[in-house]
This record gives structure tokens, C-alpha cells and sequence, in this order.
């Protein structure tokens, strides 16, 4: 039997082995390597269709706001710093969203003065909670690539959408509808 004929032969039973594998198994979830195990709540990950991570932070009016605590509300959580364009232009787009259907926006800020977030929060008007995350461990549990980054958590708490870079209303209200039943 010539070389190249025994290199065809097991490339086919490679590939033979690997499609009965995935066809068994499936392929690896990312969540099952970027998540964790949290007493209490079960496995959490920053990645679709996984329990979001939970977190107990402060607000800017002074308020501990408790992710866990909104189980049975959509949640749309967006994290923003006041330096970064895209979210600037997306703002107004979130506030938009809370004003016209009520959906609980939270605004995570990567560790800013709360001064900046002050006066960012007065320039756009923005009537949603804003979380201060000085040490940036709510960032750091959503594994954060950079800002804007949006996440819609349905009322079970599991992550139903991404969104990375700025997003406008119509997105997310399309991304809220998908898990309402609402859409087709």
C-alpha cells in the first residue's frame, strides 16, 4: 500500500472518530470554562444561556442594588465609563428604553469618580440605577472585553443576549421580546 494512500485512510478515520464524538457529545460550552460554581445559586457564567453572575453593589443615590433580588424582572445591564464614545452614543438609547417600557436598566461604571459619574449622569438625564464598581469586581465577574458591554438577563436570571459596543433600543427590545414570547 503506497504512503499516501494509508495518510487517506486515516484521515477519514479521524474524522470519522471526531464527527461521532460531536455527534455524541457535542462541542465544549465556553461557559463551562469562563464560569463558576456559586453556593446557593448553581453554576453562573457571563456567556448565553448561563445564570448571570450575581453581585451586591452600591449605588450612586447611596442604595445597595442586589442582582439576585430582581429574579422575576428582565434586566438589561450595561457597563460604561465616561471616557468611551460608543457610550455616549448609546445612552440616550438606554434611557430611552427605560422611559418608554419601565425594563430595569442597570449601569455598571468601571471605577470612576463619582464626580465624573455625576456629571455624566446629568448630561444624559439618565433615571436608571447606576452601580459604582470601584474595584471592578462586577467587571471582572462578567470577564469584561471592554465598553460598552450589555447584557439581557431574563426574569430566571439567565443571560439571554451580548451585546458588545454600543446598542440602540430597537436591539434590545427585540432581544426582550425574543424571551417574552413576544416575538416570532
Amino acid at each position: 500500500m503506497k504512503l499516501q494512500t494509508i495518510y487517506r485512510i486515516g484521515a477519514v478515520i479521524s474524522l470519522v472518530t471526531a464527527l461521532a464524538v460531536w455527534l455524541n457529545f457535542g462541542l465544549p460550552q465556553k461557559s463551562d470554562f469562563i464560569g463558576e460554581s456559586v453556593e446557593g445559586i448553581g453554576y453562573v457564567a457571563p456567556d448565553i444561556n448561563a445564570i448571570a453572575p450575581p453581585f451586591t453593589k452600591q449605588t450612586l443615590d447611596n442604595r445597595s442594588l442586589d442582582l439576585l433580588s430582581l429574579r422575576g424582572e428582565t434586566v438589561v445591564l450595561n457597563f460604561w465609563a465616561t471616557w468611551c464614545v460608543p457610550c455616549a452614543i448609546e445612552m440616550p438609547e438606554l434611557q430611552a428604553l427605560h422611559k418608554e417600557t419601565g425594563v430595569r436598566i442597570i449601569g455598571v461604571n468601571l471605577g470612576e469618580p463619582q464626580r465624573d459619574i455625576i456629571a455624566w449622569v446629568e448630561r444624559f438625564d439618565l433615571t436608571f440605577d447606576i452601580v459604582l464598581d470601584p474595584s471592578q469586581d462586577v467587571s471582572k465577574a462578567y470577564r469584561l472585553r471592554g465598553q460598552p458591554s450589555t447584557y439581557v438577563i431574563n426574569p430566571d436570571g439567565i443571560i439571554t443576549h451580548i451585546f458588545y459596543g454600543a446598542v440602540n433600543q430597537d436591539a434590545l427590545q427585540r432581544a426582550i421580546r425574543t424571551h417574552d414570547g413576544t416575538a416570532s
